[in-house]
């Protein structure tokens, strides 16, 4: 036995440098990540960016793990291996962690074991050959959870605060972590007793977690004035999700209500703050004195307003700040810039028809009803207001100006006229190729076919929101998906597209013109909109919904892979690749469950090792997900897997020392 205990720092030692060997020929030698050391979601630029002393971006992210990379290419430069291997170090602490963490609750035998499991089979290793927040953000959780099982057994102060503390930093790697240091104080209360040691630590626990958490979420109030505790992209992995349920559970790609991603219309749903306009200028010489002004004027009030800016020789993005608007006001705008061009002052106007063909931007919270506050463009909903009014005579308001054709009343053709020219958005109602194969009308549903197989359907009994609208698609860039998601000015329809000239001379160049842009206001309305999108979505199909991320939050542990060129990244081998992954997941999943079940029926004190895997699905199974947002929980698993194993040793070894023992002899035998 003591020989046994005095291998056991061995085998963890050598579990770590069997993690770090790994690392290391994942990072030089071969991956089977597509993207390599670059990685995903941006981190690399943003990092670069950051180094070099630009201010973080965005709040699509949360920072941490780019401020990680940042502080090692700021060291060392542009060199992608160098935070690379720094990963692949930090996740062979794991195995070490790990087996203190599960010596503490379960026993030194099975501890040794986990870190072995781990130093071999993590999938973490893998992900620390790329620059993605997951491998460090599993670091930082499994060395917050060993904190907290030693506060537990030793009741210090001390061990809850640095669990505070990294659970914080974790957060800031991965934003549903945000959550994490509530959910283990509520089980912790629900599990040990409610003493006053106890409840002062966990209170330690919260106030530090709460301390390290603090600088992102005032930088984000401080930015965009609003209060985003986790990351805007939530939004939209919630949209993802709501769209991946039912017949489209494998890939939301193929879901017709993909369709309404795009509003018809440009708005803004930030309308507690002034919109914010903005341009991109070239370079121009300070001799020029260029000079650019934002014209706009509102729906509520016609007058033309000046805001006028004096951009510097190097040009770039001028912004004007527009008053606060109240919302459902439409915001018309164009740009002038005009400077000293061979002895004479010369302006361009951007859009070149200045007042005549403005640009429009609504500002409105009203995401998914008809935005066109004044009438100003075509869309779907003025389609919906001509089907309605030609087969089930609901009358049209007065000024429409939807007979299209000028005949004096508005026809089916209107209506055929009024798809082409949001199809063809660059032809005329005059010349546009009609798409329509057929309509299709009774008392309750018209149904209008597009020569592409797609149909947009309009029910008589309908809420208002396009998102009632049914559509059949076939894909995200059908023509029916076109439809509802594109408008024209009215005043243009006869005009037909004309690309813009190049300005005279740089200094009078303007591009990129558009309100609220900026990250700042661009990322909490995408926010808003996703998330309006996503409870839409719930609202058509809650049972579907729920089914499907419950059948999501067992599929994190499963790797599946897909063929589809659309759903999943493709790469050499992936089809084997991913069924061995497959395969293995599924076989240490069963294995987990196992040994799960193995330490329930023991009473064993498995809490600190089953809170991150309750938790980890638990909080984004609602969500797009995929296998590795569950390496997380990996290293937890892995501790019930060596639960069986050690079991299943136990059990071998008494069965053959069974075998082995003399039979000794009865004592009616020796009678006789």
């Amino acid at each position: 036995m003591t020989a046994a205990i005095d291998r056991r720092p061995a085998a963890v030692a050598a579990a770590c440098l069997a993690s770090f060997g790994l690392g290391l020929f994942f990072v030089f030698v071969w991956s089977p990540l597509p993207w390599g050391w670059k990685g995903i979601d941006l981190y690399y630029e943003i990092a670069l960016s950051v180094a070099h002393g630009a201010p973080f971006p965005t709040m699509h992210l949360v920072w941490g793990y780019v401020y990680f990379l940042a502080f090692w290419y700021r060291v060392f430069g542009d060199h992608q291996w160098i935070p690379l291997c720094a990963q692949v170090l930090l996740n062979a602490t794991i195995p070490l962690m790990l087996f203190h963490l599960v010596s503490i609750t379960i026993g030194s035998r099975v501890g040794v074991v986990a870190a072995v499991l781990t130093g071999i089979f993590s999938f973490n290793t893998v992900y620390a050959s790329t620059q993605a927040s997951d491998s460090v953000c599993t670091v930082l959780v499994v060395g917050a959870m060993l904190c907290l099982a030693l506060g537990d057994t030793r009741g210090r102060w001390t061990n809850f605060a640095a669990a505070g503390f990294i659970a914080g930093l974790a957060y800031q790697f991965r934003p549903n972590m945000v959550l994490f240091p509530p959910f283990v104080a509520v089980v912790y209360l629900l599990i040990r007793p409610r003493t006053r040691l106890a409840i002062a630590n966990l209170g330690v626990f919260l106030s530090v977690f709460a301390l390290a958490a603090a600088p992102w979420i005032v930088r984000n109030y401080r930015w965009s004035g609003l209060v985003v505790p986790a990351s805007t992209h939530g939004g939209v992995q919630l949209w993802f999700g709501t769209l991946q349920s039912g017949p489209y559970e494998d890939s939301w790609i193929y879901n017709p209500r993909a369709a309404f991603e795009f509003p018809p219309l440009d708005y803004t749903s930030v309308d507690e703050f002034p919109p914010i306009a903005t341009a991109t200028l070239a370079a121009c010489p300070a001799s020029a004195n260029r000079r650019v002004d934002l014209v706009y004027w509102t729906s509520r009030d016609r007058t033309p307003r000046r805001l006028t800016a004096r951009p510097d020789a190097a040009g770039g993005i001028v912004t004007f700040e527009v008053p606060v608007q109240p919302t459902g006001t439409a915001l018309y705008y164009y740009v002038e810039a005009s400077a000293q061009v061979g002895g004479k002052r010369l302006s361009e106007r951007s859009p070149a028809g200045g007042a005549d063909s403005p640009l429009m931007t609504v500002i409105s919270q009203a995401h998914l009803s008809d935005l066109d506050v004044d009438r100003h463009v075509l869309d779907v909903f003025d389609i919906v207001r001509m089907i309605r009014y030609v087969y089930w005579n609901e009358p049209l308001s007065p000024g429409n100006r939807l007979d299209l054709d000028g005949d004096g009343t508005v026809t089916e053709r209107d209506i055929r006229t009024a798809i082409a020219v949001l199809l063809h958005d660059r032809s005329t109602s005059l010349d546009a190729a009609d798409e329509v194969s057929g309509i299709e009308h009774g008392d309750a549903l018209v149904t209008v076919s597009l020569q592409d197989g797609s149909a947009l359907s309009v029910p008589r009994q309908w809420s208002g929101l396009v998102t009632d609208l049914p559509l059949t698609t076939v894909g995200v860039g059908s023509m029916a998906a076109l439809v509802v998601s594109r408008s024209r000015p009215f005043d243009l329809l006869r005009s037909a597209y004309v690309a813009p000239l190049a300005a005279a001379d740089p200094c009078l160049s303007i591009a990129d013109i558009g309100v609220n842009r900026v990250p700042y206001r661009r990322l909490p309305h995408e926010l808003r909109r996703f998330t309006a999108l996503a409870l839409d979505n719930i609202r058509h199909d809650p049972i579907g919904y729920a089914r499907a991320s419950a059948h999501r939050a067992l599929r994190v542990f499963v790797i599946e892979g897909s063929g589809d060129t659309r759903t999943a990244y493709q790469f050499n081998r992936a089809g084997m690749i991913y069924a061995a992954g497959r395969a293995l997941s599924l076989v240490y999943l069963a294995l987990a469950i196992t040994g799960l079940a193995l330490a329930v029926a023991r009473g064993l004190p498995i809490a600190m090792l089953l809170l991150p895997i309750v938790f980890v699905p638990m909080t984004i199974c609602f969500m797009l997900i995929n296998a590795r947002y569950s390496m997380t929980t990996q290293p937890f698993m892995f501790a019930f897997v060596a639960v069986v194993l050690v079991t299943a040793s136990d059990r071998w070894t008494a069965m053959r020392q069974r075998r082995a023992a003399p039979v000794l002899p009865s004592p009616e035998a020796g009678s006789r």
